[in-house]
């Protein structure tokens, strides 16, 4: 089973290329506290550096990271900052 799904997942990935020929994903792990973890860190990586960075092409996670990838996929690429913040907004 896991080696099917892994399978399906690498077809996936390899359809979905930025323009620089790379597929970069997100991927953010369940659990009640790390969802606000992970809003955290993604705040910080945005603010702190340089948001154009921080795009991703695929965007998944389980449990509280599902939570997360529901917020995350609202927004368009290049408003990343705005995210952070309704992320980071949600979990306080």
């Amino acid at each position: 089973m896991i080696k099917k799904t892994l399978t399906i997942v690498s077809l996936a990935l390899a359809q979905v290329q930025a323009d620089d020929g790379y597929c970069r994903a997100l991927v953010m792990s369940g659990g009640a506290n790390n969802g606000a973890w992970e809003a955290g860190v993604l705040w910080g990586l945005v603010h702190y550096g340089n948001p154009s960075d921080f795009t991703w092409n695929v965007v998944t996670g389980v449990s509280a990271g599902a939570i997360n990838t529901g917020a995350v996929v609202v927004f368009a690429p290049g408003d990343e900052v705005a995210m952070t913040e309704f992320l980071s907004l949600s979990w306080t």
